[in-house]
């Protein structure tokens, strides 16, 4: 497992590193302590988590953040500045954690990343995407369903737009809001852009949603109550 922090001050970039070293043991512990360097870790290294300082002497930690929450790696914000935080919550950030840092609760953290328990996905309002090298954010609101490929997850917009994120379906499911449902091995759907359950004959179901897309629709999720309106 391999573990980017990027924090500015030498002092508190070891002490987080002592603790990721503690509760991960046996990871890999890299430290940027400017933005640039971050950039170039992040290009030449794959990274399973990135613990982020908003305020780099200056510099506004935001611009990795919506490059970060991106990528297939999960991101956990630590600072000073509860504000700043906040905000972050909007780029599907795992979780948060104040300075000065309590150990408990970066243990908590931890755990949430490990077991795969965001702690604010109902406040996620986009999901930064990469697109020609070029980052942009898509509104929550604009997805109608997301569909598995391979390592990768294929964003589907209403408009029939479509976009490829690098965390697989399984890591995007653990910052996603609970309006996001699983229906399918390789489908989430958002539940208010569900037209209507179509039915096959043979215990085979399917979802047709606003747009008039159709989507795969597992036996099992067919019970669920949620479905029952449609």
């Amino acid at each position: 497992m391999r573990v980017l922090i990027v924090e500015d001050v030498t002092l508190v970039a070891d002490h987080i590193s002592e603790l990721v070293k503690r509760h991960l043991p046996g990871c890999k512990v890299t430290i940027s302590y400017n933005l640039e360097d971050a950039r170039y870790c992040m290009a030449e290294e794959v990274y399973d988590l990135l613990l982020l300082d908003l305020n780099l002497n200056g510099e506004d930690g935001f611009e990795l953040l919506k490059s970060a929450t991106a990528e297939s790696f999960h991101t956990i914000v630590i600072t000073a500045n509860r504000e700043k935080a906040a905000t972050a919550f909007d780029f599907g950030v795992l979780d948060f954690i104040s300075k000065p840092i309590v150990e408990s609760r970066f243990q908590l953290a931890i755990g949430r990343f490990l077991n795969g328990n965001g702690a604010y996905r109902e406040k996620l309002r986009y999901l930064s995407i990469k697109s020609k090298g070029v980052v942009q954010l898509v509104s929550l609101q604009e997805i109608e369903c997301i569909k598995a490929s391979g390592n990768y997850s294929e964003i589907h917009l209403g408009n029939a737009q479509r976009y490829l994120h690098d965390k697989n379906l399984e890591s995007l499911m653990r910052i996603l809001p609970d309006s996001f449902v699983r229906v399918h091995r390789s489908y989430v759907v958002e539940k208010s852009k569900i037209k209507k359950v179509l039915k096959h004959g043979g215990g085979r179901y399917s979802i047709e949603l606003r747009s008039g897309e159709v989507v795969s629709l597992s036996r099992a999720v067919y019970k669920e109550s949620f479905l029952r309106d449609y």
